[in-house]
């Protein structure tokens, strides 16, 4: 019998390069709603520290409105603000893995397999907006120098929370969550491998 586990397994690294190769030449394209998503939720939540972001490729350029009092290299009529720099596509390799797991499903039709692409970068977009949320905060805090951590500190934000989820989004979430997303929407094939797994083992044993 054809082991459904072995099909899922050469199918996805089959189609995983092509997915990473499609995922990394879109990225100006696909952080688009993360840079609209993070630029959101930073400006309501401190007006009077963030002015916006800007992309630059698949980089986010997140404008501040902090004035260091050590303006080095700005001109005599001039004030350089203290801009935090973030790449969001650390955040969000997770979705080449989603769609390539997605696309090596077995008998599964195509307007399923667009419905959880779908589903899986709307999780993704989040996923980034939350890391450049954390990344932002950590990098004023620990890379702005005193103007920086004077404004964090004025927000509020407990430091220790920062860090914590600074590494949560860096290493668990974009790691974890899409496969989790892609088992919980796929249990059923799940359930079927499951048992397939279990009942080969059981023959195993006999013969």
């Amino acid at each position: 019998m054809k082991s459904p586990i072995k099909e899922l397994l050469v199918s996805a690294l089959l189609y995983l390069p092509l997915c990473f190769f499609i995922w990394f030449y879109a990225a100006p394209i696909l952080v688009l709603p993360v840079k609209y998503l993070a630029e959101t939720v930073l400006v309501l939540w401190q007006n009077e520290l963030f002015n916006g972001i800007n992309q630059q490729g698949f980089l986010l350029n997140i404008e501040t409105l902090i004035f260091p009092e050590n303006q080095i290299g700005a001109a005599a009529n001039q004030l350089a603000v203290l801009d935090v720099v973030v790449n969001p596509m650390k955040y969000g390799y997770g979705l080449a893995v989603f769609v390539g797991l997605v696309i090596s499903l077995p008998e599964t039709s195509v307007r399923y397999r667009f419905v959880q692409v779908l589903i899986g970068y709307l999780l993704i977009c989040l996923i980034q907006a939350n890391g450049v949320f954390w990344e932002t905060c950590k990098t004023l805090m620990f890379d702005g120098g005193p103007a920086g951590l004077e404004a964090i500190n004025q927000t509020g934000i407990n430091h220790d929370l920062v860090a914590a989820m600074y590494q949560m989004s860096y290493l668990i979430f974009p790691a974890v969550v899409p496969v989790v997303a892609w088992m919980i929407l796929n249990r059923q094939f799940v359930e079927d491998i499951t048992a397939f797994s279990s009942q080969q083992n059981k023959e195993e044993k006999q013969s």
